[in-house]
Order: structure tokens, then sequence, then C-alpha cells
């Protein structure tokens, strides 16, 4: 690996304001900055440090970048979210977005990040030990409708996806047995989030399901990916969209510079949405960014 190269090259792609011409450098001088070895502990933009596979090309884009490629979603969750804010990471993978939400929540909030995968996790609490995070509660479960066991499907475990899934084998080659539990459920005993973010790769009407009287009754601002459920699944997509609407929220879809309102999922090109209740807390947090 040419360090000197590597400094240059990350530090390009991290600050500068202009993306055009970023992905095609990248590709140009991958071989040559990227280390040899695939296990890298780096530092993201936003100060907090992370351990991560560079074998994962999404680990990869966080280690060369410094941050998420839902660059607009960050964007919003760095405004959106404040000191003292209990927030709930679903599916929270290596971290990123659990580490994010830590920084931002402060000494005075809490984040409970859940990640079912044992390996996954792993990486998880070694990331929240790295930045010394105390406010950080590391749960190795999956979220569901139910308190069961399940298959957890992925190619690899070492790999730490962030596409492993619950409900999608796809002809691949590893899985595990999980833990799930429900929203509603743990709400008896952890502290009741004002936010929650769901990345659960096809599950998450189960995960909703699971958290009804949360949501109901305590109307938290919800932030999920809903695209990775299969951009033709217009069933699901009507399923979420109703049940979603019998809760009482409203779909919001996540722009470079706004938030706007969203009516039908398939007809949304976004993977990211914000979920919320008009008049309430939350819809007020989303409120200056509508357009």
């Amino acid at each position: 690996m040419n360090l000197q190269l590597n400094s240059l090259v990350r530090s390009y792609l991290r600050w500068c304001p202009i993306t055009d011409g970023k992905r095609l450098l990248l590709n140009l001088t991958r071989d040559l900055i990227t280390p040899d070895d695939p296990i890298a502990v780096f530092e993201s933009k936003y100060g907090f440090q992370l351990k991560a596979n560079l074998a994962n090309p999404e680990h990869q884009y966080l280690y060369f970048y410094g941050t998420h490629d839902e660059r607009h979603v960050v964007t919003k969750l760095l405004k959106i979210i404040q000191p003292g804010d209990i927030c709930w990471d679903i599916g929270a993978n290596i971290g990123f977005y659990t580490c994010l939400l830590a920084s931002r929540v402060g000494d005075a909030g809490t984040v409970i990040a859940f990640e079912p995968a044992l390996r996954t996790c792993g990486y998880l609490c070694e990331n929240v030990s790295l930045n010394r995070f105390a406010n950080v509660t590391v749960i190795n479960k999956g979220l569901s409708d139910r308190i069961e066991q399940r298959h957890l499907y992925y190619s690899e475990a070492e790999l730490a996806e962030g596409t492993a899934s619950l409900k999608y084998a796809n002809g691949r080659a590893g899985s595990e047995r999980v833990t799930l539990d429900t929203i509603d459920n743990l709400a008896r005993e952890l502290p009741v989030p004002n936010f929650i973010k769901i990345d659960v790769e096809g599950y998450q009407l189960e995960v909703l399901r699971g958290g009804e009287h949360c949501l109901e009754t305590h109307a938290p601002l919800l932030m999920a990916e809903l695209k990775d459920v299969g951009e033709t699944n217009r069933t699901l997509f009507g399923e979420i969209e109703n049940y979603v609407a019998d809760l009482g929220y409203q779909f919001y879809e996540i722009k470079k510079n706004s938030i706007r309102r969203c009516k039908k999922l398939s007809d949304s090109p976004k993977r990211n949405f914000f979920l919320a209740k008009e008049h309430s807390r939350a819809f007020s947090r989303i409120l200056p960014w509508l357009r």
C-alpha cells in the first residue's frame, strides 16, 4: 500500500465538496491504496473510530469516504438528533449509525443497538469500546413481531454484511440461528425511544408490528430503509403503507436538501424514509426540512 497516496486520496474523498469524479479516482487508485490487511481501524469524518473488514464493499466505502453512502440521511440526522435523545438502532451492523447517534445524544442520552449476527455484533461491541461510548447498550438480538429464534442468512459471517436477512436466503451459503424480540416487549425494561432507525433487509413490517403499542403510545420518529424489500414488490409495499397509515404515521422521503411527503413507496426512487405522526414532537423534528 502506498501510504502517502492513501492519505491524499482519502482526504480528497472525504473533504472535497465536489463529488464529480470521486468514484473514478477511487477506482483508479484502489489497488494501490487499499491496506493489505483487510481488518482496519480508522477514524470517520465525525470523529469516532470504526473497526471494519475491508473485504466487505460497504465497509470499504466507510474507510475511504469516512461516512456512509447514505450521506443525505447522515446530514439530516446530524441536525435532527439532539443531546438527551433516546435512540434505538435496529439492525446496527458494525455500528456506524450507533456511533453517530451516540456522539449526538451525549452523556444525557442513550443509544440501544440491536444486531442479531454474532460476528457482526462483535464488531459493533468493539466499535462502541473503541470510542468509549458509555451511553450505548448493545443487544445481540433481532427485532420482529414475536419472540422466537430464526435463521439469519448471509454470505460469510466474517464480512459482517449489512445485507444479512431474516427473510431472504437467496442462495446465500451461510446462516446462523438468532434470537428475536419485539419493540413492545423490550420497551417494558429499556428506555422508551424517541427515535428508531430500522434497517432489517425485508423484515420491516414484522418489526413495526412488534412495536404497535410503543408506536401508538409514544409516536417516536422512525427512519427506515424500505426499498431493500425489492423494487417490484408492490404487495409488500402496500402492506407496509396500510399498516403505517393505521398507526397514524406518514412517509417522508429523504432528498438531498429537503424532506418530502411520499404517498406511495412504489412511486419513490428513494431508499430511506422518515416516518412520523403529524403534529407530534417527532413531526416537529422534520418540519424545518419539509418542502
